[in-house]
């Protein structure tokens, strides 16, 4: 399955008002280092060191923080790690 279906499908399975809504798209392939923020970093199983993350942000028109989905996969974005929806302010430090 695709990072844009598991996104799909975790919108119809847990957040369908949502599915209608705008995103955009971001695909970055990351390191585990000690800059990595504590919130992608429990969402890893114990042991890896590389992986890919598609992050969907919200398109809105409001004045409030959008949201964010991120997928967690493997580097080869076969294998799924996590998934979370989150907004901006609780990614912040």
């Amino acid at each position: 399955m695709s990072p844009l279906e598991v996104f799909r499908q975790f919108l119809v399975d847990h957040y369908p008002a949502l599915q209608n809504e705008l995103w955009l798209k971001d695909v970055d392939t990351l390191r585990i280092s000690p800059i990595l923020h504590p919130f992608l970093k429990s969402k890893l199983p114990e042991g890896v060191e590389k992986f890919t993350c598609v992050l969907f942000t919200q398109q809105t028109d409001q004045s409030g923080a959008p949201l964010k989905v991120y997928v967690l996969l493997d580097e080869h974005e076969q294998s799924l790690y996590a998934i979370d929806i989150l907004n901006e302010q609780s990614v912040l430090h």
